[in-house]
């Protein structure tokens, strides 16, 4: 049985009974229903197509405006390390003032302190400190010669971010955003920054390391200053000073190891410099006596004293009271008897007084 050559439409009117009658060809009825699918099928593709280009122009303008603000953060960034540049510079030069105030360098450990490895202040792993051509590669990321990985400095926690890398967590930068020109451009930007942040961090740490020298060297100076008898340890007379002279028990020469100062009996007696009291009693020739250990090997020796105000082990300041002048002992009158002493070696006393 052969196909159907023709299809009728019939068409019949609501008011009249007049009955229209079309008849057409079974090809073209075939190809309008196939064109008829295609241009649906078309519109539909079209369709879904348009609303996917819309979601991708509203979501490109959400990622232009985050970018935008990445950009004004990177330029705030920007703008405190150049203000904490500026601050270290600063910092850097009154350290190397200190050290020629301090004459740090003639110091002998000063190097080798300064060669220490120094700790990561992120992980806290002691890693070799980078020499100044590394440091300098490190603030210019866009030179030709690239650090290599054992030429990393001291304060690197981790490489810089890369391009090729799948992704920049720090910044919201997905893989296939980083074939843009812009970000590219915007991780260039922060893998300078944070070179910029790790050769700031490792600045820092050098001169912490170099302060922190410095600091112990003028406490120690400031502890070796107030161990210095530099005060007169009573007010009154100077009756005889240090050295050879003719002793007032016998007549014979010998020598006096100290500086006698007379006054009324109770006059205070004061200690010199800081120290600790290691003596607080009587002894032979001396009478009442105090003495007082200042460390460095320096002590003071206060002899013929009236009255002890202090006590063995207790811990003296410059000026302090701690006896009262008097006439015990093997003395002709009311008068103190001090002495300077280094290493067991009694010296002038006035070679360190700086009252007149």
């Amino acid at each position: 049985m052969a196909g159907n050559r023709f299809f009728t439409i019939l068409v019949i009117p609501e008011r009249t009974a007049h009955v229209r009658r079309i008849v057409v060809p079974a090809w073209l009825f075939r190809g309008t229903l196939i064109a008829s699918l295609f241009a649906a099928v078309l519109g539909g593709i079209m369709v879904i197509d348009y609303w996917y280009v819309m979601s991708q122009i509203s979501e490109n303008r959400e990622l232009k405006l985050e970018n935008r603000r990445l950009r004004q953060q990177v330029q705030v960034f920007r703008n405190k390390m150049d203000t904490i540049e500026a601050t270290m510079d600063r910092v850097k030069t009154f350290a190397t003032r200190l050290k020629v105030i301090t004459n740090i360098e003639d110091r002998g450990n000063l190097i080798q302190s300064l060669n220490r490895p120094l700790p990561d202040a992120a992980s806290n792993i002691t890693t070799p400190p980078a020499d100044i051509d590394q440091l300098e590669r490190l603030a210019n990321p866009g030179s030709s010669e690239a650090p290599s990985a054992g030429a990393a400095p001291a304060v690197t926690t981790a490489p810089p971010p890369q391009v090729s890398s799948p992704a920049v967590g720090a910044y919201g930068l997905q893989a296939e955003e980083e074939e843009s020109p812009l970000s590219t451009s915007f991780l260039r930007e922060t893998e300078a920054l944070d070179s910029r942040f790790s050769l700031l961090n490792y600045e820092t740490l050098l001169v912490e390391q170099i302060l922190q020298d410095q600091y112990e060297l003028l406490a120690d100076q400031k502890a070796f200053l107030a161990a210095l008898p530099t005060r007169k340890p009573a007010v009154g007379y100077f009756t005889s000073g240090f050295g050879v002279r003719r002793s007032p028990f016998g007549g014979k020469v010998k020598m006096h190891e100290g500086l006698d100062i007379a006054n009324h009996p109770g006059t205070p007696i004061y200690a010199t410099a800081d120290g600790v009291v290691i003596y607080a009693d009587s002894k032979s020739g001396y009478g009442q006596t105090v003495i007082i250990d200042h460390g460095y090997g320096l002590e003071t020796w206060y002899g013929h004293t009236r009255k002890i105000l202090v006590s063995k082990g207790e811990k003296i300041r410059r000026g302090d009271t701690i006896a009262l002048l008097g006439n015990s002992g093997m003395s002709t009158g009311p008068h103190l008897h001090y002495e300077v002493r280094v290493n067991g070696t009694p010296v002038d006393p006035l070679s360190y007084i700086l009252e007149n």
